[in-house]
């Protein structure tokens, strides 16, 4: 089995699309049916960064077990570790399928955000700097009458899933403006309250910089 066929694998075992998992890792369209065993070890360590699951000595050599003995595992007796959902979050407002994950793909120890739900990764640029490309925000459930105008939120609805700042209509308490941090490039928009089914604080970013 080649490397591209076992990267093939791997993204089947994780219920994704070869789009989706370019677009989290950050690879460019087609990547993955181009690589091979000539593959850039920059490539593998965005993979590996993205998805730290799985063993890069498999994906190399074919050697050993397609997910690492050492992977995060579940930790249900953890009352303070925070579940990471790999799950779609557009910065934008793309229109995205909103399937929920109901398993975390593995649990992040940080004691400044124990009080958030879990967190999610986030793609585009509508929030940057604020929130950058790839990023992980920590986010907390919140009842929609508790959401506080100037905020930014996850807000998901039946069509899409976006993270922006919450602002007030003035001339209607029916509709919230959905405000992005990055105006020059993006639009902001008004939406009705009713349409929105959840609405969960961010509460932290993770940032994906490497230095």
């Amino acid at each position: 089995m080649s490397l591209r066929n076992r990267l093939l694998s791997y993204i089947d075992h994780k219920g994704l699309t070869v789009q989706n998992f370019e677009k989290k890792v950050g690879l460019s369209n087609a990547s993955v049916t181009k690589m091979g065993d000539g593959t850039r070890r920059s490539t593998l360590d965005k993979i590996s960064n993205v998805y730290p699951d799985l063993n890069i000595n498999w994906l190399m050599t074919g050697e050993g077990e397609m997910i690492k003995d050492n992977a995060p595992k579940l930790n249900i007796s953890s009352e303070k570790a925070l579940p990471f959902f790999d799950v779609d979050v557009t910065l934008g407002f793309d229109n995205l399928p909103n399937d929920q994950t109901t398993i975390p793909s593995y649990y992040m120890n940080i004691p400044a955000f124990a009080n958030c739900d879990c967190a999610v990764p986030c793609y585009g640029r509508s929030m940057v700097p604020e929130i950058n490309d790839g990023a992980i925000i920590a986010i907390k459930e919140i009842s929609l009458d508790s959401i506080l105008p100037g905020e930014a939120y996850l807000i998901i609805t039946a069509d899409y899933r976006t993270v922006k700042y919450i602002r007030t209509v003035r001339d209607n308490p029916n509709k919230w403006r959905l405000v992005p941090k990055n105006l020059e490039e993006f639009d902001e928009m008004e939406i009705d309250k009713n349409k929105v089914l959840k609405a969960f604080l961010v509460k932290g970013v993770i940032t994906n910089k490497i230095i």
